[in-house]
């Protein structure tokens, strides 16, 4: 499928075109070298911390304290042969006082207004600054938001970690790093590095992620320390975890087929089998709150026609009409512990999720033309279309609420929320048609299109990997 520089003015828009009152403190002394430019301490959100900034408006454009601006961005300055030299993202940075023109990496940049000297300090319309150092200047909610920070690029698989941060991961030959970004700046820092490893798999607080490396050993690694624990050295196969509610333990299918249904405690690493009930290929585990209860798919695969069962000779055929994933619920803290199957349609079910391993929700996805749709079930075998208005690309469950992803049309998604309890619908936003998946956690969300991780932040889409 499918470092940042926040500069708000409480009331200001910084443009270079056009000058706005300024939300400041008391004007400094003004300057006799202009008519009537006075320095104003102006608030800037940078980086997340709140800093005053000197700024004057000069023929209707904006300008802001060079000293000011590079110490925010936490750039390398230095004064060569009378020139302010900046140095950030690889970029080089020249100006003189005076001058209309920028030096950037040995490139003639033209201002509308000189750099200005007040006071001994030197003033620069900021976006032209900003620019230079590969920076971007945008206009959110009536704020400027200005980016300086150089994003990690190619980056995959988002998941949110805390209120501020999301682990994504990138792969090579040599195997996958995970890193932890900062979803207010874009800020990253290497957290894992794994060869022949499984995602993480971050668990309900978000301050610790579960791995296994090549050979199927588990470990869980603190988000915050980044210190690794070996909490099993079992190699059995173990293709999907999840933890429990309390995080003390992890429930995983055990063994290439995905047979067993087991639990492994992360105090002592001792592993229990739960379910064993020799039905191969379970997948898309989900477990009750309870952890007595599971929900999961079982494929049954096509069967051998032909006399020869030798299926290296070229004269075997297989019946794939045969083939058919259906949803499985099974109650470990019953009497009559045994499996009891929720459907029985020959539709492809994709993006399966039950919260009380009872009820499960899904998107059926048709064998002909037609619209995926969200479905819900339960013991009675009966599915109940809950959403089928749009296409439906995804379905996320988060706590009570279902996020989904449709394509509204060819240039369109959208994305809303549905109620479990009360059935209520909303849509929340429209994206454009390039969005490939969602993330969510709890009130956090955010989209992965064309390849680039974007989350929501008041209102509008703040691109935190590139």
């Amino acid at each position: 499928m499918k470092k940042v520089l926040v500069v708000s003015m409480v009331a200001t828009v910084l443009t270079t075109s056009g000058a706005y009152a300024v939300s400041a403190a008391p004007a400094t002394k003004p300057a006799a070298s202009t008519s009537a430019a006075q320095v104003k301490n102006s608030t800037f959100t940078i980086n997340g911390s709140s800093v005053t900034v000197r700024s004057i408006v000069k023929n209707g454009e904006t300008l802001v304290a060079v000293r000011d601006v590079i110490r925010a961005m936490e750039a390398q300055s230095e004064m060569v042969n009378g020139a302010t030299v900046i140095q950030l993202n690889g970029h080089t940075v020249s100006l003189q006082n005076k001058s209309k023109q920028l030096d950037v990496d040995g490139t003639k940049v033209n201002l509308k207004q000189p750099v200005t000297i007040i006071g001994g300090t030197s003033y620069v319309a900021l976006r032209p600054l900003v620019s230079s150092v590969g920076g971007t200047v945008e206009l959110r909610n009536g704020q400027l938001e200005v980016r300086t920070i150089a994003l990690l690029e190619a980056a995959e698989n988002p998941r949110f970690v805390g209120t501020d941060g999301l682990i994504v991961s990138k792969n090579d030959d040599q195997g996958r790093n995970d890193y932890l970004v900062n979803t207010a700046t874009g800020k990253y820092e290497l957290l894992l590095t794994t060869e022949g490893g499984s995602d993480l798999v971050v668990s309900p607080s978000g301050n610790q992620a579960a791995y296994t490396n090549a050979e199927g050993a588990v470990y869980v690694i603190d988000l915050k320390t980044k210190a690794s624990k070996l909490i099993t050295n079992d190699t059995s196969i173990k293709p999907e975890m999840v933890w429990s509610m309390d995080e003390s333990s992890i429930y995983f299918l055990q063994g290439d087929k995905g047979s067993v249904i087991a639990n492994l405690n992360l105090a002592d690493g001792s592993i229990t089998k739960l379910v064993e009930d020799k039905v191969d290929y379970k997948e898309n585990l989900n477990v009750s709150t309870s952890g007595k209860r599971f929900i999961y798919s079982v494929t049954t695969l096509g069967k051998v026609t032909a006399d020869s069962t030798n299926v290296d000779e070229d004269n075997v055929e297989i019946d794939f009409s045969a083939n058919q994933q259906q949803l499985f619920s099974y109650n470990n803290d019953s009497e009559k512990k045994e499996a009891v199957q929720l459907t029985t349609g020959t539709d492809d079910k994709v993006f399966i999720y039950s919260a009380d391993g009872q009820k499960a929700y899904y998107v059926s996805v048709p064998s002909e033309d037609g619209n995926a749709s969200l479905m819900s079930v339960d013991a009675s075998q009966k599915p109940v279309t809950i959403y089928n208005e749009h296409d439906v690309e995804q379905a996320i469950l988060s706590g009570s609420t279902l996020y989904v992803l449709a394509a509204q049309d060819d240039k369109n998604s959208v994305i809303l929320s549905i109620d479990t309890v009360t059935g209520q619908q909303s849509k929340l936003y429209t994206v454009s048609s390039d969005v490939s998946s969602i993330v969510v956690k709890g009130s956090q969300i955010a989209v992965v299109e064309n390849g680039q991780v974007l989350v929501q932040a008041d209102g509008s889409w703040r691109a935190v990997t590139k």
